[in-house]
């Protein structure tokens, strides 16, 4: 099949204006993609007159991503395979423990958060919502959680790697001034590759047991694992 010059271009501007949260202008976005620059302009005014992209600061003109791609996003997360496997439980586990609960998934070198759900019990607000980035790989749970799993990424050197691998859940650590704590366990899809990292938040308190709480999570991530395909081995 033929593709299509301008679809290709138009996706090509979106995908390079989604990996910069500054926004980018008309020029930075031509002469990085080598595109005309009146071809570029006409695709610009156009995606802006659909809300599919907006002025971050109307006096620079720096294009960021709109309210449309918002909206056709909103529509993947409701389909999506990995929410729908894995909400009920999650939901479940978030009313039994009071903890709020997320879906991330890894988009190159950004985690974007694509389900949340906060219960009625839970004790804290988190500022984290659908859509919010993090590109923390190194320091915290979830981060960790994908640097050890998923294997584009791997990192052995990242603290208690091997006891982590064991266990397949990271928890916050101990020495952690931050007052939420936070547990992330991975799920494998058919291809046996992470596509997602579950998290459950709730204010750090001593008098949780970390170990029953994570076997719990590591053991949903499992069971949603297996509902998308995956026929690997979780001990490897």
């Amino acid at each position: 099949m033929k593709e299509n010059r301008s679809v290709s271009r138009i996706l090509q501007i979106l995908d390079l204006i989604a990996k910069h949260d500054e926004g980018l202008t008309l020029g930075q976005i031509y002469r990085i993609l080598d595109i005309p620059k009146a071809t570029v302009y006409d695709f610009l005014q156009t995606l802006y007159k659909a809300d599919a992209i907006y002025y971050k600061d109307p006096r620079l003109k720096n294009y960021v991503i709109g309210s449309k791609m918002f909206a056709i996003g909103s529509v993947y997360t409701k389909n999506s395979n990995l929410i729908e496997a894995s909400q009920y439980e999650l939901k479940e586990f978030a009313e039994n423990h009071g903890r709020t609960v997320f879906i991330t998934k890894r988009i190159n070198d950004k985690i974007v958060y694509v389900f949340k759900f906060q219960p009625s019990n839970s004790k804290i607000v988190t500022p984290q919502e659908i859509g919010s980035v993090s590109r923390d790989f190194e320091n915290g749970p979830i981060g960790q959680c994908y640097t050890i799993f998923d294997k584009a990424l791997q990192n052995k050197d990242i603290p208690n790697y091997q006891q982590i691998k064991k266990d397949r859940y990271v928890f916050s650590s101990l020495d952690d001034s931050s007052h939420i704590c936070t547990l992330a366990a991975p799920v494998f899809n058919f291809e046996n590759r992470v596509c997602g990292v579950l998290v459950a938040s709730d204010l750090a308190t001593e008098d949780i047991k970390r170990g029953a709480l994570g076997t719990e999570f590591a053991a949903i991530a499992e069971r949603i694992s297996r509902k998308l395909g995956y026929l690997g081995n979780f001990n490897e």
